[in-house]
């Protein structure tokens, strides 16, 4: 099953959702999605640790 996203998640390749396993929620309610995580922030602390 294939799940379309449209949103900057670092979850999200190609317009579909590649998340394939249950995570514990983001906490986000600002998106549709519980489990978004916005790819430029994300990348901005991978940055951080290096």
């Amino acid at each position: 099953m294939s799940i379309n996203c449209s949103e900057k998640c670092i979850y999200e390749n190609e317009g579909i959702c590649t998340l394939n396993h249950i995570i514990i929620s983001s906490g986000n309610i600002s998106s549709g999605c519980p489990y978004f995580k916005n790819k430029t922030s994300s990348k901005s602390l991978d940055n951080s640790k290096s």
